[in-house]
């Protein structure tokens, strides 16, 4: 085993691990135990991964099953960290009722995705968060293409329940017109 290699693997991709783990977690710390994690076993492993190229694949998906591992075995809820929405377009969520309004309906799509499974969190961590394309997600999950784009399609559905559910509890705290529609 090469320990240059791992450690400039590590410097080159530590906080993309970090992030990715974070995303799903919410918890700094914790998010630092599984970086530490999958670096470890790929610090014991590297004679066994056959192609160096696909290393960033190998590195995204063994933080997302860790992340969701986690998940699972401390039946967590896990929230988004706070910026979540403010990288994604502004344009996806512009309200001209106000600022109050958007913030609102972040809050509520936080929630909403916060709900998810935690395999279906990952995913829309990966796409909308990491703005991941479907087809490398399919590639890092191992999974195929269609059954990436159908849970993709669940996870927004689930969301929209919610949000309409959220609706149906607090009348007028949410609308179509306030961006529910935008996950048909």
């Amino acid at each position: 085993m090469d320990k240059k290699w791992v450690k400039n693997i590590y410097t080159e991709y530590q906080n993309l691990v970090y992030r990715i783990a974070v995303s799903i977690i919410k918890d700094a710390q914790l998010a630092e135990d599984i970086m530490q994690d999958v670096f470890v076993t790929l610090h014991y492993n590297a004679d066994y991964i056959r192609d160096k190229s696909k290393i960033k694949t190998w590195l995204i998906r063994a933080t997302v099953n860790r992340s969701i591992d986690f998940t699972r075995k401390f039946h967590r809820v896990v929230a988004l960290p706070s910026d979540f929405f403010e990288q994604q377009s502004s344009s996806a969520l512009s309200d001209p009722a106000g600022e109050m309004d958007k913030k609102e309906l972040v809050s509520e799509i936080r929630e909403g995705i916060s709900s998810l499974p935690a395999d279906l969190k990952a995913l829309v961590v990966l796409y909308y968060y990491l703005e991941m394309p479907q087809k490398d997600i399919s590639e890092v999950l191992e999974t195929p293409l269609n059954t990436v784009k159908t849970r993709l399609r669940r996870a927004r559905l689930l969301i929209r329940s919610y949000l309409l559910n959220m609706e149906k509890t607090a009348p007028g705290k949410l609308s179509p017109q306030k961006g529910v529609s935008q996950f048909d």
